[in-house]
């Protein structure tokens, strides 16, 4: 038996031993690229909703002259016609009257409140499929000043 020449029991149990920890690793590791990307596109998601209200809050917030609150937001410009924020579902939707469009997709909650000039908006962004992906922000926009001293 001195000239045959293969594998001990013992050496087969290492390689195939040593193979599946190699397999396993990169299992994980090809698991991981792709659940930390999804989990990055879903944050990016999230954050641009939020930015995109910001930009336009900001833009009719700083135009308007009088602003009521609660769970949908209305502004009064200075001709007194008026631009609309409210959620519908999940999309958070601005109306000035002649046009209504979604200003952001994926919003859980959306709060305004006024206190005097100021108008504050508490909302989250949670992108669908994803767990742990949801964006909160608070946006503050000063009402245009009036004639007077407020």
């Amino acid at each position: 038996m001195k000239g045959q020449q293969g594998f001990t029991l013992v050496e087969l149990l290492v390689v195939i031993s040593i193979t599946g920890l190699i397999a396993s690793f990169l299992g994980s590791t090809v698991y991981q690229m792709f659940t930390v990307a999804e989990y990055g596109n879903s944050k990016i998601t999230a954050i641009h909703d939020l930015q995109n209200i910001s930009s336009w809050l900001n833009r009719d917030g700083q135009i308007a002259s009088t602003a009521t609150g609660g769970s949908q937001l209305v502004l009064t410009m200075p001709d007194a016609s008026t631009v609309t924020y409210k959620l519908i579902g999940t999309e958070l939707q601005r109306d000035d009257g002649s046009s209504q469009i979604t200003v952001a997709w994926n919003i859980t909650s959306a709060t305004f409140s006024v206190s005097g000039r100021m108008v504050t908006l508490d909302i989250t962004s949670a992108p669908v499929g994803r767990q742990g992906a949801s964006q909160q922000g608070t946006y503050q926009v000063y009402l245009r000043p009036s004639g007077g001293v407020d």
